[in-house]
């Protein structure tokens, strides 16, 4: 008998064809694209806040740096979950995706944390806060500890597409470089501690913002090491990438929305951080040091700062 030769194609899918959530997705993977679009929308709203909020600042001359660099971590975030929502959603569409997108998205969120985590240690020195520039020893070390999550993170994705077997379910962080960035995650959170602790030393007026903040930083900062290790070891395959992209969403919208909240420009926070004006940055024959309260602060005619002249 002449033998038979065939071509043929498998299409393994989940539930109902007219079921575009749950059709082509992995069990691990159903409620990744619906968590990623709510959180799309929160962010924007987020970033829409934060653009109110510094307009109120630049009016004051006190949109400094450090909240610049929040907003540039949000719209980070936004870009990530708009390039993951598209990988994804085109991956309902057709079973195959765009793993570009998604790897893009992936790296817009490692640059979304390191730039927040460098925001914080920047405020944890006090930098805007109460002086106008760091010493180069702390420059020296932020700079090396940016350079380590670079790296890191680059590890961690290289080892995700050489070393990953597509076959097997595993999630981006279940790597030697990935609890390498959990590691610097933690070390950061020691940094950020002790930085804290000295400036309060140095500046006792500004003593309840870092311990308010400081209170509410640490609890971001553990919430990625807690979640690795209990994703990693206690949850099962079939769940872990769907509730660790939630949980993370939820880590990143939680330390917007405290740092959104701790340096709002209000009558009613009493722990408003900013109380010098970025014209007088640029003076360097100043002293490095800020005011640490409004009524410290003058205006080029000599008049003092009110507490209502704070607020909008």
């Amino acid at each position: 008998s002449n033998p038979v030769y065939i071509q043929y194609d498998l299409t393994m899918t989940n539930g109902p064809s007219s079921d575009s959530w749950f059709y082509q997705f992995s069990a691990d993977e159903f409620f990744i694209l619906p968590t990623d679009v709510a959180f799309l929308c929160v962010e924007v709203i987020v970033l829409f806040i934060s653009v109110i909020i510094a307009q109120k600042l630049r009016e004051r001359n006190m949109l400094h740096q450090t909240f610049k660099m929040y907003i540039q971590a949000v719209v980070l975030e936004i870009i990530s979950l708009s390039c993951k929502i598209t990988a994804y959603a085109t991956y309902a569409r057709d079973g195959q995706g765009v793993p570009i997108l998604k790897l893009v998205g992936q790296l817009a969120r490692a640059c979304c944390e390191t730039c927040f985590i460098i925001l914080l240690l920047l405020i944890a020195k006090g930098f805007t806060i109460t002086r106008s520039r760091l010493s180069n020893l702390s420059t020296w070390k932020l700079t090396l500890l940016m350079c380590l999550y670079v790296i890191f993170y680059m590890a961690m994705f290289i080892w995700q597409i050489k070393v990953f077997d597509p076959a097997v379910v595993t999630y981006v962080s279940e790597s030697y470089p990935g609890y390498g960035i959990q590691a610097l995650r933690l070390l950061s959170w020691l940094s950020y501690t002790i930085s804290s602790i000295m400036t309060c030393k140095k500046y006792p007026k500004k003593r309840e913002f870092y311990l308010i903040f400081g209170f509410f930083m640490t609890l971001w900062f553990w919430m990625g090491p807690v979640t690795l290790y209990l994703s990693n070891f206690l949850l099962d395959n079939w769940v872990r990438e769907e509730v660790v992209n939630l949980v993370e969403c939820c880590v990143v919208f939680y330390g917007f929305v405290v740092f959104l909240v701790i340096t709002r420009p209000s009558m009613t926070n009493k722990n408003f951080p900013f109380h010098v004006r970025t014209t007088q940055i640029g003076d360097m024959t100043q002293p490095a040091d800020f005011p640490q309260n409004a009524y410290e602060v003058q205006h080029k005619d000599d008049r003092r700062i009110s507490n209502d002249e704070m607020t909008y």
